[in-house]
């Protein structure tokens, strides 16, 4: 095992038709400008979406 750091301060779930529209959601939004951060990772939810 090694100590790892996880810079992740801020999460949102969005519903999109697809991994890119999902991505693209944030082109533009002001979030961007407001906290100090340089890139969005947008990643699935495993399980139900329900």
């Amino acid at each position: 095992m090694t100590d790892v750091v996880n810079l992740l301060t801020v999460f949102m779930v969005v519903r999109a038709d697809s991994h890119e529209a999902a991505a693209r959601l944030f082109e533009g939004h002001p979030h961007m400008a407001i906290f100090p951060c340089d890139g969005v990772e947008v990643m699935p939810v495993l399980g139900d979406p329900a």
